[in-house]
């Protein structure tokens, strides 16, 4: 009796986290436990939404093809890289495949929470040469491989190609046509606001920045890793951003509550005449069903200064895994044979070959789009330590945006937070 509740505790307690424990394996010969030989089994820990949908329903066809039980464990899109990164630095064994940002790879991969995969790689014969260049260097630390690219992500201008018949290619053109297009500045605009920004802190606000900061000349870092985001051509693209929302007032007033979902319900709603966002958004609008108001009427072309964002989200095997065999070819089956499978349920595999396959293509329209976007797009560096990097500069945004700081002043803290953390980790010899 004992035995059980604590058990039950704690699998409470994971629950409870979003963590759930691993399913027993079950043997071969039935519920009871007899026979020789158990059946492999692994957990997979997925966000909820296109990745643990998508996985959920490919995941029977890679368990007819190899009798490994795959259990697709979803967890809420709300703090999902906190509750994951938790249970990784716990050493916990519920989970044997990992689905995770490109930008913790670093952090991981160090801390040697995720699995190497080289040799696996080598035994297996498979080969990285099948992914988009961007993201197989984005699964890198060191010269070691420790994840394979999933589902990878850009950002499109979308607009209303009944309103704007020519996308602009400038940030100078992108501010006259949101001028235009705001009813402030010409009451005969037949929306409210011109643009829209992922101006919420956390996740995706920084990424959205940073298409303007590379556009316009900025870098993270010098050639002697001194951080250098409140460089002059930092400031001014976090001057242009701010002037748009606080001065121009071009955006919506509650911008620094918008991600992905508001955005697009921003430009679904004709809110805003533009908007840019990630290319999921795409599937959504041409839908007619979820944008009754702008399904025949939305285009996509290039972010303005030509530099998009893009990253990649890949499937990593837990260090502590006891099921590390079954889940490497988990990993390897969905990113190679099931690829195209994965692309059909919804999902945007980083294999090019899929994403210009034309059966495909004419299921997703879209993927040539996103070829030709993450070819030239840039990626953050995997180092251990961006995350924190990540949100010093999300909080400089976030001051800057709520005029609590000038934007030169706001990177300036940024920059003192992110040398003083490389600093502690030895990063400069003194």
């Amino acid at each position: 009796m004992r035995k059980r509740t604590i058990a039950s505790l704690l699998a409470l307690a994971l629950s409870a986290a979003g963590c759930a424990p691993a399913p027993e394996q079950q043997s071969a010969g039935g519920a009871n436990g007899q026979g020789e030989n158990k059946q492999e089994a692994i957990t997979v820990a997925a966000r909820s939404g296109i990745y643990y949908n998508a996985l959920s329903q490919i995941a029977p066809e890679f368990e007819k093809e190899t009798g490994i039980k795959v259990t697709v464990q979803e967890i809420g899109r709300d703090g999902y890289l906190q509750k994951v990164s938790t249970q990784l630095l716990g050493q916990g064994e519920g989970m044997d495949v990992v689905l995770m940002l490109n930008n913790y790879i670093g952090q991981f991969g160090a801390g040697g929470q995720f699995e190497p995969l080289d040799d696996y790689l080598k035994k297996s014969n498979s080969s990285m040469d099948r992914f988009l260049p961007a993201s197989a260097e984005s699964v890198k630390y060191g010269d070691k491989i420790y994840a394979m690219p999933f589902d990878v992500s850009t950002m499109f201008l979308i607009y209303r190609k009944d309103l704007i018949p020519t996308p602009p290619t400038t940030w100078e053109e992108y501010r006259q046509l949101a001028e235009k297009f705001t009813k402030s500045k010409n009451p005969q605009s037949p929306t409210e606001f011109g643009i829209a920004f992922q101006g919420k802190r956390g996740e995706t606000q920084p990424k959205d920045w940073y298409q303007y900061f590379w556009s316009m000349g900025g870098s993270f870092f010098d050639q002697d890793m001194k951080p250098t985001v409140n460089s002059e051509a930092g400031v001014k693209a976090l001057t242009y951003v701010v002037n748009n929302f606080r001065t121009n007032k071009l955006m919506p007033p509650d911008i620094t509550t918008y991600e992905f979902p508001e955005v697009l319900s921003a430009f679904q709603n004709e809110k805003v005449a533009m908007a840019i966002n990630w290319n999921a958004a795409y599937p959504q609008l041409a839908d007619a069903a979820k944008s009754p108001k702008v399904s025949d009427k939305f285009g996509i072309a290039e972010v303005p200064g030509g530099v998009s964002f893009t990253h990649t989200w890949t499937l990593a095997i837990n260090s502590v895994s006891k099921n590390k065999e079954a889940a490497f070819k988990f990993v390897d089956w969905v990113t190679g044979e099931g690829a195209k499978k994965y692309a059909l349920a919804g999902g945007i595999p980083a294999v090019k070959s899929v994403l210009e396959d034309s059966e495909v293509v004419k299921a997703r329209p879209e993927f040539p789009d996103i070829v030709k976007s993450v070819e030239k797009a840039k990626t953050e560096p995997n180092l251990p330590e961006w995350p924190r990097i990540h949100e010093s500069i999300s909080e400089a945004v976030s001051l800057a945006l709520a005029g609590e700081k000038s934007p030169k002043e706001a990177l300036d803290i940024a920059n003192r937070s992110i040398q003083d953390l490389l600093e502690q980790r030895g990063y400069y010899k003194k």
